[in-house]
């Protein structure tokens, strides 16, 4: 048995081994440590994450997991595309432009080695504003204050992509927060901001509370603009929340929709990746009590992950042989 820790290595290191990362073995009852960019524990994704590193740690001996709280899926994406980490989560507009040098990484280099690992949830980012506002549409919100997740959480850059794609700017509006999920339901409350923009997978408690103690109506896009907004963006669908997730919740809403999913690189050990993605699937339903996503942990989503993005290739192994995945 032997002990590993994947890190970034300096170029002294890299060229004092040559050897590449992916070319290290591993083996069962080898010890390794790894580390994945978690995203807030607000954000529904986490307390997923920590069930993943719960149902890997105790069906792969040796292998431990350590969770750092993050901004959201933007930042997890640069953190896994840097080898600050070997795993992340995030939604799929952050591993998919890092990836690719587009969108939210226009003009950087592609990160090809950033591929999907295992499939969590798909998710509704809208808009939600107090229950007694007179706003209908979210047009009615231009020239108002509007308030949204922070810089680097996949909720911002989603709200952000939206607004471009409908032709909007900061500009268009008397203010934009961009603060903590907190701050900003804080600043609705207080009466500093109209509207907010933010999701993730619903039932969420951040928006039960809010509506429970404040009360919300939830606004719906039009659906030509959301129409754009799929246009100009691959990796967002139109997105309905379902029916009854929430008090005075009417109808359901149309609202940007994608998905969170779990990531690593290339640079993930086959075998390992493998038995991670072996582990963790065969004992999905231990996810449930996480959260109430996870009851809809198919292989629909292993299929809409792979359209996205490629897979590991110890990760496609697996979901090829159970035929979930056809063979490349």
């Amino acid at each position: 048995m032997f002990t590993k820790h994947l890190k970034v290595l300096s170029v002294l290191a890299l060229a004092a081994t040559a050897v590449p990362l992916s070319a290290q073995d591993w083996t069962s009852g080898d010890t390794i440590s790894l580390r994945m960019a978690a995203s807030q524990p607000v954000h529904a994704i986490y307390p997923i994450s920590v069930g993943f590193k719960e149902i890997v740690e105790r069906e792969i001996p040796g292998v431990t997991i350590d969770l750092t709280a993050t901004q959201g899926g933007l930042e997890n994406a640069r953190l896994l595309s840097v080898g600050e980490v070997e795993l992340a989560n995030g939604n799929t507009l952050g591993a998919y432009s890092l990836r690719h040098g587009q969108f939210a990484a226009e003009g950087e280099d592609p990160q090809e080695q950033i591929v999907a690992l295992f499939p969590s949830y798909t998710w509704e980012i809208g808009t939600m504003v107090p229950a007694d506002s007179d706003v209908t549409t979210f047009r009615d919100l231009v020239g108002q204050r509007i308030a949204m997740g922070p810089i680097g959480s996949g909720a911002e850059a989603t709200a952000s992509q939206t607004l471009t794609a409908m032709g909007l700017t900061d500009d268009d509006f008397a203010n934009v927060q961009r603060s903590a999920v907190d701050q900003m339901f804080g600043s609705l409350s207080a009466g500093m901001a109209d509207a907010v923009i933010w999701g993730t997978a619903h039932p969420t408690g951040r928006i039960s509370e809010q509506v429970a103690t404040r009360g919300l109506r939830f606004i719906p896009f039009d659906e030509a603009d959301m129409d754009l907004v799929r246009e100009a963006f691959p990796y967002f669908h139109a997105g309905f929340l379902r029916d009854g997730l929430y008090g005075g919740q009417e109808g359901n809403p149309l609202w940007t929709g994608g998905a969170t999913h779990f990531w690593a690189t290339t640079a993930l050990p086959d075998d390992l990746a493998y038995a991670m993605v072996r582990a963790v699937w065969e004992n999905r339903d231990e996810l449930v009590s996480r959260h109430v996503s996870q009851e809809f942990l198919d292989e629909d989503l292993v299929r809409m992950q792979a359209e996205l993005m490629d897979f590991h290739p110890g990760a496609e192994r697996y979901f090829v042989e159970i035929g979930i995945l056809e063979a490349p």
